[in-house]
């Protein structure tokens, strides 16, 4: 039942005005001057208020002014009560507060219909206001959810990788959270694997799939994965989970300072750039080969990688499509030409990072962002990258119990061996039978040289001294493609047992292939003398083995490595 105050001075008025909402259903309250008026608001909060203008103490005006003040959240309708219609005294009832006023003598049926109608407006304003306050509430609680939601984005998917002295990089999302992803991470075995992509849309519905990528990423990386693994198990991720309508336009590559490569998977994202120190000047683009990540099924998926050689100090760039496409205020997009003429006109090449993001950020000119807008710069420098290693931070039970004794062997066919890369499945094995804390990057080193061996140069007969010029270097990789595809017979042998020492352990590794062997005795150069992109495999192992012994007709090799 709505409770009406009526506020007058004159007491026969009151009561037939009482008398007329009690008749009509309202519970009725009564003040005979203003500040009674003011008072029996603040302890009863009726629903509506009739206020007489003329009362003795303090007048309906100054009264409509405070119980306003006092309902600043909420709409209390204030019906004036006058005698008078002059212009001047109406203006200031509404001036003051006043809702509707009602001349004297009182219509019943205009009173209730006056009365009726604000009511009405009072439920709508306060079913406004709830609503208003709640969707308040929900913002308040989604914007506290967005941030801790960007806190665990962070903790997921950043890393120090981006922060080595070879690395510049710019992530600028354009709202909260980005539709970009960035990853970078470092190799068992030395060297950067690094991840830009672009998935469609923007804001959080594109970030969400930024933790199954950035989970697949850094876990196969950690365990020695070639990033062709990689793409093909985060687009099998992706086509599983993602709506039919959302995909990840993604570049991955390989910097491996071993062999001096760079190799490349781009599905997607505009063309790796190469920039050469030496010419000053791009020396090599490398376009988009693949649908993005996320399309395909697995059969029909390509993971095909694209290997250049790569030199000292050279710069790869990589960009998602939210630079060239970055628009000034007049609606004209940065573009390709505008992006390569930096290039161009660059006499620093230490600043030439820099030098692209400023010249993006002119163009723009405070313009509103209309994409996410990432960029990598990584320089070739062989030492530090080599010393960038992936060290397993988590301690293993098996690292503090007793070294131990086990042995097991691996056979590998033809047709395994032109699909299936053991190096991680062995590394991990080894790793999670003995514990090996602090050993992985030697043992990764000692696996792949022996394995790579067996297989280019036993199994395909591939020829290292191709890797001698930049034809030959391209060639090689090549034609290690076509018979690795066309690889009908042959097989590869491992066979790896531990026995347990005083100090730690010796770990004895044999491989075996079907090949026609090699003169290992033949041109070997001392591992400080050789700077070329071949013949480095026999003395790495000798820095890190205790004993090598080759069998056969060099197609048999047998390793000992002491571990304490």
């Amino acid at each position: 039942m709505p409770t009406v105050l009526i506020a007058d001075d004159d007491i026969p008025n009151r009561l037939v005005l009482q008398a007329i909402l009690e008749r009509q259903g309202y519970c009725v309250l009564q003040a005979d001057d203003g500040v009674q008026a003011v008072d029996v608001f603040r302890c009863e909060h009726p629903d509506l208020v009739l206020m007489d203008i003329r009362m003795p103490n303090m007048d309906g005006y100054e009264a409509t002014r405070q119980i306003k003040a006092m309902s600043t959240d909420a709409f209390i309708p204030v019906i004036f009560l006058t005698a008078t219609s002059d212009s001047e005294g109406l203006a200031r009832c509404v001036a003051s507060g006043g809702d509707d006023f009602f001349t004297k003598p009182y219509n019943r049926i205009l009173l209730q219909a006056r009365i009726s109608a604000l009511l009405r407006i009072r439920e709508l304003y306060n079913t406004v206001q709830y609503q208003r306050n709640e969707l308040d509430n929900h913002q308040k609680r989604f914007d506290r959810e967005k941030q801790l939601a960007k806190r665990l984005f962070a903790n997921i998917i950043e890393t120090g990788s981006l922060g080595l002295p070879y690395v510049q990089s710019m992530l600028s999302p354009m709202s909260l959270f980005s539709g970009d992803i960035l990853l970078a991470a470092p190799k068992p075995s030395g060297g950067l694997h690094v991840l830009l992509g672009d998935f469609t849309g923007h804001g959080l519905a594109a970030a969400i799939g930024a933790l199954p990528v950035s989970s697949v990423f850094y876990g196969m990386t950690a365990k020695g994965y070639s990033i062709a693994e990689i793409v093909t198990e985060i687009n099998t991720k992706l086509k599983m989970i993602l709506p039919t309508d959302m995909f990840l336009a993604a570049c991955v590559i390989d910097l491996n300072p071993g062999s001096h490569t760079l190799s490349v998977w781009n599905g997607g994202i505009p063309p790796v750039v190469i920039y050469g120190e030496k010419e000053q000047e791009i020396t090599r683009s490398l376009s988009p080969r693949h649908l993005p990540l996320g399309i395909a099924s697995d059969e029909s998926f390509n993971r095909r990688v694209e290997m250049i050689e790569i030199r000292q100090d050279d710069r790869i760039y990589i960009h998602s499509d939210g630079i060239t496409e970055a628009a000034n205020p007049d609606g004209l997009m940065f573009g390709r030409q505008r992006l390569e003429d930096v290039f161009v006109k660059n006499t620093d090449s230490a600043e030439l990072f820099n030098e692209i993001r400023n010249e993006l950020i002119k163009f723009q000119d405070g313009g509103a962002q209309q994409d996410d807008m990432t960029m990598i710069e990584l320089r070739y420098n062989q030492q530090q990258l080599e010393d960038t290693v992936f060290h397993d931070k988590a301690q293993s039970k098996r690292a503090e119990q007793p070294s131990s004794e086990w042995d097991f062997s691996m056979g590998l066919s033809a047709d395994l061996l032109g699909c299936f890369d053991p190096l991680p499945l062995l590394i991990q094995s080894v790793c999670d039978m003995q514990g090996f804390r602090g050993q992985r990057q030697q043992l990764y080193t000692v696996f792949s040289e022996l394995f790579t061996n067996a297989l280019d140069h036993g199994i395909l007969n591939l020829d290292s001294t191709l890797k001698g010029t930049a034809d030959g270097f391209a060639k090689y990789y090549m034609e290690r493609e076509v018979r690795l595809s066309n690889l009908a017979d042959g097989s590869i042998k491992i066979y790896v047992a531990h026995r347990p020492s005083a100090e730690g352990g010796l770990l004895t590794i044999r491989v075996e292939d079907t090949g026609r062997g090699f003169d290992y005795q033949e041109n070997q150069i001392s591992l400080e003398s050789n700077v070329g992109h071949s013949g480095r495999g026999i003395q790495l192992l000798n820095t890190i083995c205790e004993k090598i012994e080759y069998m056969g007709n060099g197609n048999i090799v047998e390793v000992t490595y002491r571990w304490r």
